[in-house]
């Protein structure tokens, strides 16, 4: 009797980003930025923050997708009775630390997030139609004035994350053309895998399931990672938090095995709570700096 409006309600809450409101810019913070836009292949506009732009190497972060945008998850705008978390992921923390490290860093919000258009549907799609956000970013660095020619590196976050595996599935040559150097790719999960780990009974995942597929036009809940991971074209650092309960670590697993190119597989050992992944780099950033660093050299750090 219930089945079917629980399991459209869990479905709207992966489909329908939250609306969040930036209280920062990266200013804050004490770093430099401008105001930036791109277009997107299917003719949407992206907005976003280009820190540290005088930087000789550049990284993009690809926030994760419905609790977040290119700031962060700010608890005060989710909703009481499905707040995942309880503490704030601002990831200007993380581009602190990168541009430390002399790295400009491009925070961007996907399509339906923050700033950014919305898609005709409105909806996320799991990655699917958002690939199109991530080769959007990539030419926009190697197009822009200021950025053109640098290295690239990709941060992308669990839903990023995702969403640049289906990026490199749909052109490949686009990240070696742009010059993308190495990714670092924490916790990427399809939002079906999330359901099950929370046990739902059959009769709730399959009507959130028919309701996903009804306002993506036709997308699952369980995306197919695994063989998006195929054509991941640059070599790859894959995080995973080993405790994480919202995850199938086989796919997990899978997914770094079926990665094409020179990859590591890095374990947080300390996070219990899969958003505690989120907030990683920010105080522990050594592992992402260590791999961008190895791939993205500069001819000045060469030289070094």
């Amino acid at each position: 009797m219930f089945a079917k409006p629980l399991g459209r309600f869990l479905a709207k809450t992966m489909l329908e980003p939250l609306p969040q409101p930036f209280d920062k810019t990266p200013k804050d913070y004490g770093m430099d930025y401008r105001d930036v836009e791109f277009p997107t292949r299917d003719g949407l506009t992206l907005r976003g923050w280009l820190v540290n732009e005088k930087a000789d190497k550049v990284v993009a972060i690809t926030h994760f997708g419905y609790r977040a945008n290119r700031f962060g998850y700010q608890l005060k705008y989710q909703p009481l009775l499905t707040k995942p978390y309880n503490k704030e992921i601002e990831f200007c923390k993380v581009a602190e630390q990168l541009v430390n490290d002399g790295y400009a860093v491009l925070m961007y919000d996907l399509r339906n997030h923050g700033e950014s258009d919305k898609s005709d549907r409105g909806v996320g799609t799991g990655g699917h139609g958002e690939r199109f956000d991530v080769i959007a970013a990539v030419e926009f660095l190697a197009n822009d004035p200021a950025m053109a020619g640098k290295p690239i590196g990709l941060l992308s976050y669990c839903y990023g994350a995702s969403t640049s595996f289906f990026a490199m599935e749909e052109d490949s040559e686009i990240f070696k053309k742009c010059g993308v150097k190495a990714m670092v790719a924490l916790q990427p999960l399809a939002n079906g895998d999330y359901l099950k780990s929370v046990k739902l009974p059959n009769s709730i995942y399959n009507a959130a399931e028919q309701y996903f597929k009804e306002q993506t036009g036709g997308y699952s809940l369980m995306a197919p990672l695994e063989e998006a991971a195929k054509s991941v074209c640059v070599p790859t650092r894959l995080v995973q938090a080993r405790k994480d309960p919202n995850t199938n670590m086989d796919k997990v697993k899978q997914m770094y095995e079926n990665f094409p190119v020179e990859k590591e597989m890095f374990w947080l050992e300390e996070p219990t709570h899969r958003f505690d992944g989120y907030n990683w780099f920010a105080a522990h950033p050594k592992d992402m700096l260590t791999w961008f660093n190895k791939y993205m050299k500069t001819e000045a750090s060469a030289a070094a």
